[in-house]
């Protein structure tokens, strides 16, 4: 698979072995205990805090910069930078969050040994 595939594929965030089923519990990013469709047990994987972190360092290099940026240029009251930049971090974290857990979910199926 390419790399662009296994992306477009953790944006649906589906099971990594049949690519049908649901990979997360409603309103959720924790894997479902078994997959409904090829019944892999996908409650097993380890994901840790590996997303998160990720997420931390990406978009802590992107949005501080932008903030200085903003604070630079049009000078807006301290509430407006909570209010603006908490929204902006919310917001990217609610869409990115699932999309790389499944995507190092889908590595970790990939490359684990076979059992």
């Amino acid at each position: 698979m390419s790399l662009f595939a296994d992306l477009a594929f953790a944006l649906k965030a589906r099971c990594p072995v049949c690519r049908e089923g649901r990979l997360f519990k409603p309103w959720s990013v924790d894997p479902v205990d078994e997959c409904s469709v090829c019944h892999a047990r996908l409650g097993e994987t380890d994901v840790g805090d590996g997303a998160s972190v990720f997420l931390i360092f990406l978009l802590g290099a992107t949005i501080v910069p932008l903030a200085l940026v903003v604070d630079h240029f049009f000078s807006p009251p301290l509430w407006v930078h909570a209010v603006l930049w908490g929204s902006v971090m919310l917001g990217l974290i609610i869409v990115i969050l699932p999309a790389v857990k499944s995507y190092i979910i889908l590595l970790e199926y990939r490359h684990r040994p076979k059992r």
